[in-house]
């Protein structure tokens, strides 16, 4: 075998690699793009806690019913707060 031809066959060989390691690294990205663009389950709606103004899941607040309305916590000390609050009025 000549020199040229190792050095042709070696840049197709180089070439298909790219071709097939650049492939892969396509579809990674495309799976952390996947993962960024997850939009929360419809049936899982975020509530404004009224003690620290965060957005809280309502699945996972502490909740509350007060005076016929349910009050969404982002945690226990936010509950105990409003109680607080709402106990010297």
């Amino acid at each position: 075998m000549s020199p040229l031809r190792i050095l042709v066959l070696v840049i197709l060989f180089y070439i298909g690699y790219r071709l097939i390691a650049g492939g892969r690294k396509k579809d990674s990205r495309k799976v952390e793009s996947d993962k960024k663009s997850r939009v929360m389950p419809s049936s899982d709606i975020l509530e404004e806690d009224p003690i620290c103004k965060k957005l809280v899941p309502r699945q996972q607040a502490e909740q509350l019913d007060y005076n016929g309305n349910v009050y969404y916590f982002c945690s226990k000390k936010c509950c105990e707060e409003f109680r607080a609050l709402h106990r010297k009025k």
